[in-house]
């Protein structure tokens, strides 16, 4: 009988997983020329749509002559089951063997077509209603552990209300909403129906770590992308503010919201100073016409995830901090530096002198709550006393990310 350890609230479905006829097989005929495909370029396999081809080291496919190499970069080592020509982050019977040998119940998969720049308004409708009705059908091999998330089409902010309403009706539980490209500022009113939709069909709005789909990577000269990359968790320090001080949170209590990837360190001092605004500046903050300090907007209905965090961890055993209240696990699979399969060596270092109950809600509890999962028979749940001795002795050897 399989153990339960953890749930995720940060998997990713990359676009070099996807099947190669997605779009092919899924978008009206005459959107066809111009959907995402892969082609054949300067001998290697890459994606392309309207005339673009997405390039560098995320423009590849594995559902081609690179699987093997692929494999072998994101799975090897690890011991689970990869056979030729798979793509297990986008096979369900094979996404969920490996989240059952890597002790996971339930995931949150972000995909990475947001970041795909699609100039053609019609075309870009098309394309995120053809991949959130593929998510769903991948979904629906286990509803209850499978939360592959359809990405909503924020560009066009009075479609959101719609086509949270129809993913509703569809058993969608969560779905990603993307701040970088979104055509208004969340603090924006044009959102209000969004918010309403989402509070209404207690769907979850998730929002991951990044920048704008046409945003290119800074340079290596100088150390300029060494620094977008050591600042990228702060990407949603801004969203996180204009949400809540927005009122939307306020006026709608069933609205929830995962940002994921953010790491956690830095969280409480965000808190803090937003609720330090508050006390500095009375007028703009009645203004807002908020009840509670934002803080406690972000207790009640926010979660953050973290891989591996030893600012968070030594956050955790003070009482009172919000992390305590907020954080759930993510593995980042597939990912080489996830912690998936064996998270265990982390979190032993992570939450040493942790109690066994707050650790639990951490790794497995409260996010099964947060996203309405009937969970395992509570046979399949380890017990505390195995989550507390959880790596125990063991070592894990640093990521390399090149």
């Amino acid at each position: 009988m399989i153990t339960y350890k953890y749930n995720s609230a940060d998997n990713h479905l990359d676009q070099r997983w996807l099947p190669r006829n997605l779009w092919q097989d899924r978008v009206a005929a005459k959107f066809r020329e111009m959907a995402p495909k892969v082609i054949e370029k300067d001998g290697g396999e890459y994606w392309t749509w309207e005339g673009k081809v997405m390039g560098g080291r995320d423009g590849g496919t594995a559902d081609g002559r690179e699987n093997e190499k692929l494999l072998k970069q994101f799975f090897g080592g690890s011991g689970a089951r990869t056979p030729a020509g798979s793509l297990p982050p986008t096979d369900p019977e094979l996404l969920l063997e490996h989240m059952d040998f890597g002790n996971i119940y339930g995931v949150v998969g972000f995909g990475g077509t947001r970041k795909w720049p699609i100039d053609d308004m019609q075309l870009r409708h098309e394309v995120h209603r053809a991949y959130a009705d593929w998510v769903m059908e991948l979904n629906s091999h286990d509803p209850d552990r499978l939360m592959q998330l359809p990405v909503l089409p924020v560009f066009d902010p009075a479609s959101v209300p719609g086509e949270i309403r129809r993913l509703a009706s569809m058993g969608c539980k969560a779905a990603e909403f993307v701040p970088f490209d979104a055509a208004e500022p969340l603090f924006h009113e044009v959102w209000e129906p969004a918010w309403e939709a989402f509070d209404e069909t207690g769907i979850v709005m998730c929002c991951h770590i990044g920048a704008a789909a046409d945003a290119p990577y800074p340079p290596e000269e100088r150390g300029a992308r060494m620094a977008y990359f050591s600042c990228a968790p702060f990407s949603v320090a801004r969203p996180i503010s204009d949400i809540v001080y927005s009122g939307a949170l306020q006026r709608h209590p069933g609205l929830k919201v995962l940002f994921a990837e953010c790491r956690a360190g830095w969280i409480p001092f965000l808190g803090y100073w937003m609720d330090r605004q508050a006390a500095e500046r009375p007028g703009l903050f009645k203004n807002t016409g908020l009840d509670l300090l934002p803080s406690e907007y972000m207790k009640r209905q926010m979660l953050v995830t973290f891989e591996e965090d030893e600012i968070a961890a030594q956050m955790l055993t003070h009482e009172g901090n919000i992390l305590r209240d907020i954080l759930v696990f993510g593995a980042d699979y597939p990912h080489p530096q996830g912690t998936w399969p064996d998270p265990a060596p982390i979190f032993h270092k992570m939450f040493d002198g942790l109690g066994a109950e707050l650790r639990h809600e951490i790794v497995f509890g409260r996010m099964q709550r947060f996203f309405n999962m009937k969970g395992p028979d509570p046979k399949q749940i380890a017990s505390l006393e195995e989550i507390t001795g959880d790596g125990a002795g063991a070592k894990r050897a640093s990521a390399n990310y090149e």
